[in-house]
């Protein structure tokens, strides 16, 4: 246990940057079901919940399923679906009229994961391209200032806007090194990039997988995420992630 936590513990001083003052935390927990069909086919699915401005609002709920083959001992490729349904606030140009609502994206992916191992600690590389589509969405914008001269006040709904449809393909590269410490522990470190017109975003993770027992499995981590310009608005960001898995 505690050679473990001191694996763990040098991880974090190695991949946590300087946090700036302005930056977001959060919590992301998710349960999933992962059900071995033969020795080459796995299948999965699962819930996510993400939450954001250090903790004070609701991010994300996503409900995903996901199939993977394995294809020679060392590669394995994965398709699978996610539901999203995010937490949007946005604002106009002038930021007179905001608009707060809960909107569905549907998103795709197909990834190849190559792996090896030498002697306790493994080495993998996963590919992946992601498609997202988010449908059309009319919403409620409501006046984000007072002026008691023209009756207008915070919170009073001003007029509807649309978001049209949008689509958007990203490219996901994350390299990952995972070491067996015994049976029970498994510490990991990983750094993930998503680029679609350009680099968007670096992910950089930290944690162990515990193996509770045959069928039980926790994850807990931390993760960094440095955005550049994305798309998604979702700034930099400290997140604690806990994962529990029931595999069968």
């Amino acid at each position: 246990m505690e050679k473990c936590l001191t694996v763990i513990a040098l991880a974090l001083l190695t991949v946590v940057p300087a946090a700036a003052q302005d930056d977001d935390f959060g919590i992301w927990g998710e349960v999933n079901v992962e059900k071995k069909i033969d020795s080459r086919w796995d299948v999965d699915a699962g819930v996510e919940f993400r939450s954001r401005d250090n903790l004070k609002a609701a991010d994300r709920w996503a409900f995903g399923a996901d199939a993977t083959f394995k294809i020679t001992d060392w590669l394995k490729a994965s398709a699978g679906y996610t539901l999203l349904d995010d937490h949007r606030e946005k604002a106009n140009t002038s930021g007179r009229k905001a608009s707060d609502y809960w909107g569905v994206r549907h998103r795709f992916n197909v990834s190849l994961v190559g792996s090896y191992s030498f002697g306790d600690l493994n080495i993998s590389l996963r590919e992946r391209w992601q498609y997202t589509y988010r449908p059309e969405k009319t919403v409620d914008r409501y006046w984000t200032y007072t002026d008691e001269e023209e009756d207008r006040y915070e919170g009073e709904v001003a007029d509807q806007h649309t978001y049209e449809a949008k689509s958007k393909n990203v490219w996901r590269n994350r390299l990952q090194l995972k070491y067996k410490v015994s049976k029970m522990w498994r510490p990991y470190l990983n750094a993930e990039t998503h680029v679609s017109n350009g680099l968007e975003k670096v992910r950089y993770s930290a944690g162990t997988e515990i193996r509770l027992s045959k069928h039980h499995w926790l994850d807990l981590k931390y993760l960094f995420q440095k955005t550049y310009g994305d798309d998604d608005e979702e700034g930099d960001r400290h997140v604690i992630g806990i994962g529990y898995t029931y595999k069968f």
